[in-house]
């Protein structure tokens, strides 16, 4: 191959180049690649409006310097693995940003060289937002619904209750009034009172009870 061949193809080799990272650059999904040190060797667009910060800000940068210790330790654990065993890797992910949490899907994959060793990791990111909130907001529906369900069950079943005095006998088989049993075992409160048939019993023979009765008139 003479020169002008080589120049060629070096040209096309350009070209081809700027016509993928143009895509990658285009793309709504987060695409960035690392070197084996963390150091961020390219992010696109979409990386860098999700994370908050300018593309310049993040190339030649370290991941820590962009997330948190403890996210960045998660994420890179990750990515330093992929390196190691040369095998594609998925992450979820958490972006804390001021307008609310993003959450993603980041698939990790190995780019070898010639000699099959890793030359880079890219990182593709999906975001699951919609679905992560679905998510959790089913399962803090779902935890209530269990203590409910807690709380209905403890006065379930077979009480023992006297036929006289009208106690519930407990599992450890003391005897509780039942306003305090049922106030130990629910959320109920009581406000007591006394039922037309008791009134009637204790006051029936009052005078000052006869005649409010017949003021009060039938009910």
């Amino acid at each position: 191959m003479n020169k002008k061949e080589l120049l060629g193809e070096l040209e096309k080799y350009r070209k081809s180049a700027e016509h993928y990272r143009s895509m990658m650059d285009e793309s709504v999904d987060p695409i960035f690649s690392f070197y084996p040190d963390g150091t961020y060797r390219y992010v696109n667009d979409a990386f860098s409006k999700g994370v908050g910060r300018l593309t310049e800000e993040i190339i030649g940068n370290k991941i820590w310097d962009i997330f948190e210790k403890d996210e960045a330790d998660k994420r890179f654990a990750i990515v330093k693995k992929v390196f190691f065993e040369k095998k594609i890797e998925e992450i979820e992910v958490r972006v804390p940003l001021d307008s609310g949490d993003t959450y993603y899907l980041t698939t990790v994959k190995p780019i070898m060289n010639d000699i099959g060793e890793v030359e880079t990791v890219i990182c593709i990111s999906k975001n699951i937002t919609k679905r992560k909130i679905a998510e959790i907001t089913l399962k803090k529906e779902h935890e209530e619904l269990l203590k409910a369900m807690e709380r209905i069950k403890t006065l379930s079943g077979l009480l023992p209750i006297c036929a006289v005095c009208k106690k519930i006998r407990d599992d450890k088989g003391y005897w509780n009034q039942i306003e305090s049993y049922i106030q130990k075992h629910s959320d109920a409160e009581f406000s007591h009172g006394m039922c037309p048939e008791c009134s009637d019993t204790l006051y029936g023979d009052k005078k000052w009870y006869i005649s409010m009765k017949k003021l009060k008139g039938p009910e």
